[in-house]
């Protein structure tokens, strides 16, 4: 009975599995409008009753690389409660008193059941304490709170109201009484007037000061402005407003535009920026464009552009395995601070896959200098290593109209794991040019949708805002167990930049410590000290340092003639009691040096070279060189092939980290190149050391087609059945077949391969191959599961490496759905979007006709049988949909009964570029073709389509010929030749022909433009009056280069059709009619040219010396007498075809 009912249940869920997946390919638009609080009863998480909240309270000192100190005080909560949700957070300063702060939040009650609306919270006291509610006096609505405070001091809060129109409430008393005002009218039911923002123009000398304008989506049907940006004003503080202006238009979104930013500028300029969405109804959800607009009159009408452009740059969607919404809605700053940069203005916002934003998500910046008639390419705002899986969302930037300075506030998770997430700052103090990122959040927080409310929703911005050289950030997070309105104060205190003094022989002093010494407010001249100390860990002494000019400061400390350690730091106070020490944290922290005679060498860090193919040579050196003095120089010494031995410079790269590149010499394969590192220091012994500390590190150059890493993922045999299909997987087939068949084709076919499994994958070595192969097979569960290497893999190919990746069940795992397994890895690795169909028993079809992939080397037949391998075959294959939007992503290949347009085999050019391939996707499990050769020739194919522009275009020939004639047994009368190469099989078609010039070595060394890599080729010489002379067998070029000496050995012509002379073996002198015969008709002409005293360049002088003479007659009598003749492969034609 019971196994009935297990067979019954596994019945039922492979009927409900199946289903669900037939429903899962029904496409269905996402809604535009999520930006609208209200609760949902379908979304709860269960509330975990015994969390309890510790609150830290330390102040964090981040030294900056401008060398100031960002002071960030304790994290707050503005109005602290267990009984409520404030999500969703905006905040501004007072333009004249930096007193009084104003911020806003939507609200809830918690656990959720009612909706609040917009919290209202200030501060008069520069943010020491707030007051304010969360359930508001202004009464309930539905949220997006866009808090300003006005010139005339007014508090101003924008919102959608209940009925989805626009809502202001003022306070001209501080918050203390609130008055209610309709901006705009509420719409029909199903309707919304969405994601509004609201600004007030602050500037006193404005024409406009004091107007308040409003800006929001217009999501309304039948309206000339439905899914458009449109914004009204009012003159009058709210109370009654204009009509409004459509902004976005004229911009012709594709589908709508979105996340609208108003701010003004310092002679009354309004500006308004938002996001387009062009290819929305294709199921492309990421942003398109930045859309701009700008009006001089107040709000009455606009010019409008697209600043910014690039398909699907923007982030839109679900982030974290808790999917939160995240968009790519741009946040704009005017600088009016009326210094330098006065009127610049700058626009961020998150984007990915987009430089200069990598393939995770990183915010950008783009700045106007001119008002916005221009706009500057965008650079990326964090700093953190790029593409390193870190992720940056939801920005808000503000100008301190103090001193101009830039500050850009950002969820971050650089320091926490992939599930959670921090806050951090980034400050501009040059105009948006370079950043400093610090962390403003004490503590970090795993995001997730506040449960009760819409789906993904955590808040949709954040906000940050500044004055008199502080910054007042304001996030949303959960660490005390609900979603609170947190900040903190960070304030900047003296900027001090000062190079370490490092050890030194000289015991007598003095010790000078120089440094930079600036600050936004004035300096305290008293403050500004170096305490010092002699002895390990002694601070005991202060010099007060000297203004040299500007901003230099200097101090000296005294010698005492001894060996010792010195410790110093030096301080700086401005007058408003904020001080920085450098380093930070002092006297905690200080530097130190000594005073020593030194006779300890430099350290040296070296990771050897690998063997490489000619093509990657020269290589780059690098080493970690270290000492306790200083390092004078690091150079590599090398020979090859234990010749003399020559050296090049390692330069200082950065910190310790030294680099150079070999110089370009001729280099073969079978050639042995020996090395070492030799460092010496800067001490009066000049101190060396070497690494290896005795001998020499050694590569080899290899003849190769290049350095394939095969990376297995088939290991586990119960990693075959698919968990969420409840298929019990192929396990008739071997594990790791199609791995082994990946290291069997390649290795046949003359590549050097190295095969891992994928859990002992060491991703720091990438680097070392040409190609990277990720090979699943049929596997059908936990396939590449291993997120910091997905990561790592990413990043090699975004920085150029080449990967193919293969396995019938790839597709299937890292689909796009709600919740992505990785999104980055499917966009650039699999180049893939939605999963269709497993498309069990299909053959794979060629779509795009004469791809090189399908041709060169080899012609690979259509359709391809593709095995199954078990009863549903899951793991065989998959149907997949092409990535759009991506120049250079195509699809070459798709599955018999399938949609032409999906595809099996997947292909991405950079840009379009077809001589460059990066990337390619077999959807496929490669073992499963029915004919294992048409498998291993498209293995080859598809490695060699890779590489192709790794190869050189231009094909170098290092020839050594001999002829008989010329050559005196130690060097040769110098002449030319005509090298061909034809194809190896009947009637061996001339490939490509050219003349050159021998040596007296009889060496040569030219180009070919028509041969191919690695394509076997005959190789023939020929010359005036010598026999036309075969290679013995067939020649490739490798690497682009192909060396061949005749003269080695008489196997090295068909036939061994050569003659030894005094140790070499040469081609044979005499043809002179060049019929391929040396016989008396030859014989006869040298005969007779030598009674008429024949002189000149004659094909008669067999020796090279202008005389047709005796010496000529006995050298074509005797290969006469030998029967010589030119030998040929079977087949080839019988005529002379010399002139073909």
């Amino acid at each position: 009975m019971k196994s009935l009912i297990k067979l019954s249940f596994l019945i039922s869920s492979l009927i409900l599995t199946n289903t669900l997946r037939l429903f899962s390919q029904n496409y269905s638009e996402e809604d535009k409008r999520w930006t609208r609080v209200q609760v949902n009863p379908d979304f709860f998480i269960p509330v975990d009753e015994n969390y309890k909240y510790i609150e830290n309270n330390f102040t964090q000192i981040h030294k900056l690389n401008n060398n100031l100190e960002a002071i960030v005080n304790p994290n707050f909560r503005l109005l602290p409660s267990s009984a409520s949700t404030q999500s969703e957070i905006s905040v501004d300063i007072h333009p004249t008193n930096p007193n009084i702060i104003f911020a806003s939040a939507n609200t809830t009650n918690w656990p959720v059941t009612t909706l609040y609306g917009t919290g209202l919270y200030w501060s008069t006291n520069g943010g020491t304490t707030w007051t304010g509610f969360d359930n508001p006096p202004i009464g309930s609505n539905s949220g997006d709170p866009a808090a300003v405070i006005g010139p005339n001091g007014n508090f101003y809060i924008g919102y959608i109201r209940s009925g989805g129109g626009q809502g202001v409430s003022v306070s001209t008393n501080n918050g203390t009484s609130w008055s209610n005002y309709v901006a705009a009218a509420d719409p029909s039911a199903g309707d919304l007037l969405d994601k509004n923002h609201l600004w007030v123009d602050k500037q006193l000398t404005s024409p406009y000061v004091n107007r308040v304008y409003d800006a929001w989506t217009h999501f309304v049907t039948g309206s000339p402005s439905d899914n458009q940006v449109v914004l009204n004003y009012s003159t009058n503080n709210g109370v009654s407003w204009s009509s409004f202006v459509d902004l976005s238009s004229s911009l012709t979104p594709g589908s709508h535009a979105q996340g609208v930013n108003i701010s003004t500028g310092p002679s009354g300029e309004v500006y308004a920026t938002f996001a387009i969405y062009d290819n929305w109804g294709t199921g492309v959800y990421g942003e398109d464009a930045i859309g701009f607009a700008k009006s001089t009159n107040g709000g009455v009408s606009f010019t409008k552009a697209r600043i910014y452009s690039a398909p699907n740059f923007g982030i839109r969607g679900n982030l974290k395995s808790t999917n939160i919404r995240v968009s790519s809605f741009p946040s704009m700053a005017v600088d009016r601070s009326g210094g330098p940069r006065n009127g610049y203005i700058y626009i961020v916002w998150p984007q990915r896959g987009v430089s200069p934003a990598g393939s995770d998500p990183d915010i950008v910046l783009i700045r106007s200098t001119d008002g916005g008639s221009t706009w500057s390419s965008p650079v990326r705002v964090n700093n953190d290593p790029i593409n390193n899986g870190k992720e940056q969302y939801y920005p808000w930037c503000t100008v301190d109209q103090s001193s101009g300075a830039l500050h850009i506030v950002f969820y971050d998770n650089r320091n926490t794991t992939a599930d959670s997430s921090g806050v951090w700052m980034a400050t501009s103090f040059d105009g948006g040019l370079t950043f400093e990122n610090y962390q403003v959040s004490d503590a970090n927080f795993k995001p997730k949708p506040i449960s009760g409310l819409a789906s993904g929703y955590q808040g949709d911005y954040i906000g940050v805002t500044a004055s008199n050289g502080k910054a007042y950030p304001v996030w949303a997070d959960d660490r005390t167990g609900n979603y609170q309105a947190w900040s903190t104060i960070v304030s900047f205190g003296p900027s001090i930049t000062h190079t370490p003094l490092t050890n030194t022989e000289n015991l007598n002093g003095p010790y000078q410590v120089s440094a930079i010494i600036s600050s936004v407010n004035p300096l305290v001249p008293s403050s500004i000290k170096v305490y010092w100390g002699r002895g390990v860990g002694v601070i005991s002494d202060s010099l007060t340092m000297t203004n040299t000019g500007g901003n230099n400061y200097v101090a000296n400390i005294p010698g005492n003639g001894t060996a010792t350690t010195y410790n110093y730091y030096i301080s700086a106070t401005d007058n408003q009691g904020l001080k920085t020490t450098s380093p930070f944290n002092a006297p905690a922290n200080y530097y130190s040096f000594q005073t020593i005679i030194d006779n300890t060498p430099p350290s040296i860090s070296h990771i050897p070279l690998q063997s490489i193919p000619p093509s990657r040579f020269p290589p780059n050196v690098s080493a970690t060189v270290t000492d306790n003095i200083g390092v004078q120089s690091v150079v590599c010494e090398y020979r090859k092939n234990g010749g003399s031995i020559s050296n090049f410079n390692l330069n200082l790269i950065s910190g310790n980290s030294y680099s150079g590149t070999f110089p370009s010499i001729l280099v073969n394969p079978g050639d042995v190149i020996e090395y070492r590192i030799k460092a010496t220091d800067v001490s009066q012994q000049n101190n060396i050391s070497y690494s290896p500390s005795s001998g020499f590190y050694s590569f080899n150059i290899i003849a190769s087609l290049g350095n394939i890493l095969v990376v297995d993922d088939d290991i586990l045999a119960e990693d075959r059945s698919s968990k969420e299909k409840l298929s019990f997987g192929e396990y008739n087939i071997p594990l790791g077949a199609s791995a082994n068949l990946f290291n069997t084709a390649l290795t046949e076919r003359g590549y050097t391969v190295d095969q891992v499994s994928f859990s002992s994958l060491n991703t720091s070595t990438l680097s070392n191959y040409d190609v990277v192969i990720l090979s699943a097979g049929v596997k059908e569960s936990s396939i590449f599961n291993d997120a910091t290497k997905r990561t790592a893999l990413v990043n090699y190919t975004l920085n150029g490496g080449k990967v193919l990746v293969e396995g019938g069940e790839v597709g299937y795992i890292y689909r796009k759905q709600t919740t992505e397994v990785d999104i980055d890895f499917r966009r650039n690795l699999l180049l893939d979007s939605n999963w269709v169909s497993d498309r069990s028993g299909a053959s794979l079809q060629i779509a795009t006709v004469n791809h090189s992939i399908f041709t060169t080397p080899n012609s690979i037949p259509t359709p391809i049988a593709v095995n199954n391998g078990g009863t549903l075959g899951y793991g065989a294959r998959d149907e997949m949909t092409v990535l759009p939007g991506v120049t250079g992503i195509s699809r070459i290949a798709n599955w018999s009964g399938g949609t032409a347009a999906n595809g099996g085999i997947f292909i991405y050019n950079p840009n379009g570029d077809t001589n460059v391939c990066k990337n390619i996707f077999y959807s496929f499990a490669i073992a499963q073709f029915a004919d294992q050769n048409v498998a291993k020739n498209l293995i080859e194919n598809s490695v060699r389509y890779l590489m192709r522009d790794l190869v050189p275009q231009t094909k170098t020939l290092n020839l050594t010929v001999l002829i008989e004639g010329l050559f005196n047994g130690t060097v040769m009368n110098s002449d030319s030749v005509t090298v061909e190469f034809r194809n190896i099989t009947s009637p061996y078609s001339l490939i490509e022909s050219k003349k050159l010039f021998l040596d007296q070595n009889g060496v040569a060394t030219t180009t070919f433009n028509n041969v191919s890599e690695a394509t076997p080729y005959y190789l023939i010489i020929k010359h005036r009056n010598s026999i036309e002379t075969w290679s013995s067998s067939s020649v490739q070029f490798i690497s682009g280069i192909l060396n061949y000496d005749f003269t080695s050995a008489q196997s090295k012509a068909y036939g061994n059709n050569l003659k030894l002379i005094n140790g070499k073996w040469c081609i044979y002198s005499g043809d002179v009619n060049q019929d391929g015969f040396i016989n008396s008709t030859d014989v006869n002409m040298v005969y007779s040219n030598n009674i008429t005293g024949n002189f000149g360049y004659s094909s008669t002088d067999l020796t090279g010396d202008n005389y047709t003479e005796i010496e000529d007659l006995i050298i074509a009598f005797i290969n006469s007498s030998l029967n010589t003749q030119v030998r040929r492969p079977t087949g080839f034609p019988s005529t002379n075809i010399s002139g073909e």
